[in-house]
């Protein structure tokens, strides 16, 4: 076990007990075929399956590299492959947090790209297909990530990849037709209607300053 966050003696004999025995008696809040999450009080505990080892390597890496960062989830222990223990986070996706609140997140295509900016910055970067597939957003407002194992190390590509970001989000700004018509795309895969997207590009438009600041 890597205690990086204290937690309490509970929780970490708990830990080695399942290090030792591998078994808990615990009831799942989620589980998957890569995973099995529970809600231990204010933590969150994922535990791999044999499979997927090696995303649990991946994921709690990802995890560790990412703590300065706002939208991570504070990282208490983990043993690599087998299981992290983070903060455990109410939140929602986009056709959630749509469904709870009535509206779509208030800083949608702004937390698009600065989480993506920011885990490049930190050396990590997504597939395509699951690229915001894992964003999630408060009450608040505020958003989140709580899954990191699709995350791969950009290594000599962090620049490259960095810059094809900059570029997507200067083609929005400035009105490409293409740019505009993918992340389209996107949100009516997720249910929004027309005057939602064109609220969010309008919103997205406004914040000009803040994107440079968060890069």
């Amino acid at each position: 076990m890597i205690i990086i966050n204290s937690i309490g003696n509970n929780i970490e004999k708990m830990l080695l007990h399942y290090e030792k025995n591998n078994h808990l008696t615990l009831q799942a809040s989620l589980i998957s075929n890569s995973s099995v999450v529970y809600r231990l009080q204010d933590y969150c505990l994922k535990v791999y399956a044999s499979r997927a080892k090696l995303d649990g390597e991946m994921e709690s890496e990802a995890l560790r590299s990412l703590q300065s960062h706002p939208y991570a989830p504070k990282l208490y222990a983990y043993s690599p492959g087998e299981y992290t223990l983070t903060e455990w986070i109410e939140a929602f996706n986009l056709k959630q947090y749509r469904e709870a609140y009535g509206q779509i997140p208030p800083n949608l295509i702004y937390d698009m790209f600065t989480t993506e900016l920011q885990q490049i910055h930190a050396g990590y970067w997504d597939w395509d297909v699951i690229r915001y597939e894992n964003l999630l957003w408060t009450e608040t407002g505020d958003v989140k990530r709580t899954d990191f194992w699709l995350c791969e190390p950009v290594k000599s590509k962090r620049e490259s990849l960095y810059n094809q970001v900059i570029r997507r989000v200067d083609n929005i700004y400035n009105g490409d037709q293409t740019e505009m018509e993918a992340m389209e795309h996107y949100f009516y895969r997720h249910q929004l209607t027309s005057s939602e997207i064109e609220k969010a590009f309008a919103d997205f438009r406004s914040q000009r300053p803040r994107l440079a600041i968060a890069q």
